[in-house]
């Protein structure tokens, strides 16, 4: 008996083995990953202007464009490890009661994210969360000369941020896929020390900034 019972065991953990190797031999580990969509900005609250801003006075943002690039390693079937290099434009409407023709707020994201999925078919759920930095430029007005543009003042800072997504992709075969994907994207307070041409400049900043976006989703595994 006991010897029968060895025998059942060194098997299953062969076969266990076996099947572990096949899996991962199989298994492409490195996928890249493009999206390119649209993002609703949350207003966010000024809280300096020149000064500290205490009436709940907001910069209004328009709707504008997302594209993000990414590259992961797959640790298993279901669980993938990332980093994201991403880009959010939006123009900027107003700041308070104040306005200046073409200006915008531009935030370049660099992200680690983890990915869980649900792989039981060619239709795949995702969601993941990721955590980094964002880069970001305000600007105000825009002038060209031939080739070259410039802004009348612009500032630049770097803050922590945190992001969420979920969505589904449909894998049409082992190295590609095309799906869709919401992701919200929030940053810690911003504050951008803001220099214009002639030399003047003033500060301006905000709580934080939020941004929700909907992107198409292409996927590859190699």
């Amino acid at each position: 008996m006991k010897t029968k019972m060895m025998l059942m065991l060194v098997s299953a953990v062969c076969l266990t083995w076996a099947a572990m190797g096949e899996e991962s031999s199989i298994l492409q580990r490195w996928c890249t990953r493009f999206d390119i969509g649209g993002s609703m900005p949350q207003n966010p609250t000024l809280s300096e202007i020149g000064g500290p801003v205490t009436g709940g006075d907001e910069m209004e943002l328009s709707a504008g464009m997302q594209f993000d690039f990414a590259v992961g390693y797959r640790v298993t079937p279901w669980l993938t490890l990332e980093g994201e290099l991403g880009f959010t434009f939006n123009e900027v409407d107003s700041v308070g009661d104040w306005s200046y023709p073409d200006s915008a707020l531009s935030q370049m994201a660099m992200m680690f994210n983890v990915e869980f999925s649900y792989p039981r078919g060619p239709l795949v759920p995702f969601a993941g969360i990721g955590a980094g930095g964002v880069f970001s430029e305000l600007s105000f007005g825009n002038y060209y000369d031939y080739y070259y543009s410039d802004s009348d003042g612009s500032g630049t800072d770097f803050v922590p941020a945190a992001q969420a997504f979920a969505g589904v992709r449909y894998e049409f075969n082992k190295q590609f896929s095309l799906g869709a994907t919401y992701r919200f994207l929030a940053t810690a307070s911003q504050e951008w020390d803001v220099e214009w041409w002639n030399g003047a400049d003033f500060k301006l900043g905000v709580d934080r900034v939020c941004i929700h976006s909907i992107c198409l989703v292409i996927s590859g595994r190699f």
